[in-house]
């Protein structure tokens, strides 16, 4: 899917020094109850969206208008969605047009994030989901799909290939310097720092920073001896195309060689 604006540039970081704290809940069509703080972790004019929020024992979460599929990754604390407990490290995926509520059932740090357009994409990998999709996953800390050597471990909490939804949603980490290949993928995507550091040329990503990539854009980045830890976000089922040899690979859990683990809860 193409960027929003015609003002975005195709590479753009977001820092906590840039977008402060509010006191409020600033996800486009979710409604917050209780004590909640959050501040917006992606351009304003990107086609996705992503914020981080902090809510205290007793918030509240709800949906009670028509958005398209959604995720919460949770950093701290834990929700509760219909009486199934999300840890920290697991992710909530709701559908589109699910109505759940989700609750914080102790201080609670998270990342949440979906598309500025509610119509759910159709012209991706896998075609348009299932007309029906309104469920919740709830997935542990092991994700859907891991992939695991040392100093490594990169896991899948959805890969766009559910019959009902197309959010794609990774955690990937290394514990060692690292460079990655100059590549693109072919949608846009929010990376959100958790842990150690990035470098995308001149460009410096800590933890509380986040990077748009529009699609198709070329880059590469990489990471000291302290490697790095971070989120990644797609609307839609994506494919890695890297510059030296032009190969194309889809990036999906079991299509790329990970484990099925299939943490849900």
């Amino acid at each position: 899917m193409s960027t929003a604006g015609s003002n975005l540039r195709k590479i753009e970081v977001v820092t906590s020094d840039e977008m402060p704290i509010q006191a409020d809940y600033a996800a486009p069509r979710c409604r917050a109850t209780g004590s909640v703080r959050s501040r917006a972790a992606s351009p304003g004019d990107a086609s996705i969206w992503m914020l981080s929020a902090e809510l205290e024992a007793g918030s509240t979460l709800s949906w009670d208008a028509p958005h398209g599929d959604e995720a919460l990754f949770v950093q701290h604390g834990q929700l509760s969605v219909d009486g199934r407990i999300c840890p920290e490290g697991g992710a909530v995926v709701i559908e589109a047009n699910a109505r759940p509520t989700l609750t914080a059932t102790a201080p609670t740090r998270l990342l949440h994030m979906g598309p500025r357009d509610d119509a759910p994409p159709v012209d991706g990998l896998y075609g348009p989901a299932e007309p029906a999709g309104d469920e919740v996953h709830v997935v542990g800390p092991r994700g859907r799909f891991e992939d695991l050597d040392e100093g490594r471990e990169s896991r899948f909490f959805a890969d766009a290939t559910c019959p009902s939804c197309r959010l794609w949603l990774l955690y990937t980490s290394r514990s060692f310097a690292f460079e990655s290949q100059i590549h693109s993928h072919s949608q846009d995507e929010l990376i959100y720092i958790l842990h150690g550091e990035i470098r995308l040329g001149s460009l410096r990503l800590t933890p509380g920073s986040s990077v748009f990539i529009a699609a198709n854009q070329l880059y590469s980045f990489r990471a000291g001896e302290q490697g790095f830890g971070f989120i990644n976000y797609r609307r839609d089922a994506s494919e890695m195309t890297t510059r030296s040899t032009g190969a194309k690979l889809v990036e999906a859990g079991a299509v790329t060689g990970f484990t099925a683990v299939n943490d849900l809860r």
